[in-house]
């Protein structure tokens, strides 16, 4: 009989959650780019009122941006130290 295959400890990986946190950081700016664009685009339109209230959408993206990109460093510093003292 053959032995079965070893279930992982944890359900993420430490790739699989900087990758997932990398892809976060770019939607978040990609996002903040589009308001921005909105913002300049429909000043016209709305006032400033409309334009004011997409460019405080756009930083509030780009602080996320900026929030999710320690968070990665954190935990992907905190996951690969933990494997090394395993001795992994």
């Amino acid at each position: 009989m053959r032995r079965a295959e070893a279930v992982p400890s944890t359900l993420v990986t430490t790739n699989t959650l900087h990758r997932l946190l990398v892809a976060l950081v770019v939607l978040l700016l990609v996002a903040a780019g589009t308001l921005y664009v909105l913002s300049v685009t429909l000043a016209p339109q709305g006032g400033p009122d409309v334009a004011a209230r997409f460019v405080g959408y756009a930083w509030i993206a780009v602080v996320g941006a900026v929030l999710t990109g320690v968070v990665d460093f954190f935990v992907r510093a905190g996951l690969s130290g933990t494997r090394t003292r395993r001795g992994r």
